[in-house]
């Protein structure tokens, strides 16, 4: 691995940084601050605030995310309100600044290098702060020159945030979820509060694209004697230049819930966004079923989001939709392909 280069001023900026962790961590307000204790940072010059989120339980895994827009922070809070919506790659999903404490075992390569770089030695049990940039369609990965000079501030400003909340218990909560309370930077720097209502935000819609010609193809043919199961599944894959954040692959597999065959694996990027990249499956669908040539009987679907994204196909071809709680087969497959692809990654 190329060994990561920072300047004096990068250096010395995330070694302030990691002060600042430090001094928090020291506080511990995983004692007194859950998800419930959110509160958002406006900053000066940036058209949203981003929005500040505890979690975890001291001298264990804990963590606070700094979720980026009025956008992550719906997306946050409504998938914790509902664990339906938890997929397991979810958190990959909603773009944030991460500040973890791990155990060594959570860290990325990439993530030793740099600590190894700023000679901060990895520490046994959940003992390692990092910080991680989330942008969906990416891996997570180093924050970048911006979001490390918003770590700052923002890291001062959630431990001020902590002290009076362990003085006020219910400061943060009196008007939560119809109002939230927000930091406000003003052009001179100085910060001030302001309640401001919640802003409504609705789940992104995009088009689904159903092709004509291929659903009437299909619904000419005889439906296939075979129960499929699907599912859209995160890989280990990482595709762009080494040293630069590499994008998430995602693939469409399709396995014969008997045998355990692999039917199909189609590759999908996340750059044009998770609903996008959801969005372009009933289309991709249909041309594995008219490659395959025909539809299944029966297609097994494990999550809620892939239910939905098949049912406007359901009104064209006869196939029957079946919903379970775990795709066993499937799981088998992708653990397969998951060990192969971090077998066959490059070794550094």
């Amino acid at each position: 691995m190329a060994m990561l280069k920072l300047s004096r001023q990068e250096k010395a900026s995330w070694q302030r940084t990691y002060t600042l962790a430090a001094r928090l961590d020291e506080l511990c307000p995983w004692e007194w601050m859950g998800v419930a204790d959110c509160f958002g940072l406006h900053f000066q010059g940036r058209e949203e605030p981003c929005f500040a989120v505890f979690g975890g339980r001291p001298k264990a895994f804990r963590h606070m995310r700094f979720l980026m827009g009025w956008k992550a922070f719906y997306d946050m809070i409504t998938r914790l309100a509902d664990p339906a919506k938890q997929t397991p790659t979810w958190l990959l999903e909603i773009p944030m600044i991460e500040m973890l404490f791990v155990e060594p075992a959570l860290l990325f390569d990439h993530e030793r290098e740099f600590l190894d770089v700023l000679k901060r030695p990895v520490e046994a049990d959940f003992c390692n702060a990092v910080f991680r940039s989330i942008l969906p369609g990416y891996h997570p990965w180093l924050p970048d020159a911006e979001e490390l000079a918003l770590l700052e501030p923002a890291l001062y400003q959630a431990y001020g945030m902590a002290m009076r909340v362990e003085s006020d218990g219910m400061l943060l909560k009196r008007d939560f979820p119809r109002k939230i309370l927000l930091r406000k930077q003003d052009a001179q720097g100085a910060w001030a509060d302001v309640w401001t209502e919640v802003k409504p935000v609705a789940d992104e819609e995009v088009e689904v694209r159903l092709a004509g010609d291929m659903l009437q193809a299909l619904k000419d043919k005889p439906l296939w004697p075979m129960t499929v199961q699907l599912d859209l599944i995160f890989t280990p894959l990482m595709i762009g230049v080494k040293g630069a954040r590499p994008q998430t692959a995602y693939v469409l597999l399709a396995v014969d819930a008997v045998s355990g065959m692999i039917i199909a694996e189609e590759l999908f990027l996340a750059t044009g966004g998770i609903p996008q990249m959801w969005a372009d499956i009933p289309e991709r669908l249909l041309a594995i079923f008219k490659r395959l040539g025909g539809c299944p009987e029966t297609i097994e679907v494990g999550s809620d989001r892939m239910a939905n994204l098949l049912r406007p196909l359901g009104e064209f071809l006869p196939f029957k939709m079946v919903r379970r709680e775990r795709l066993t087969v499937l799981e088998n497959a992708r653990e397969k392909i998951t060990t192969y692809m971090k077998q066959a990654e490059p070794k550094s």
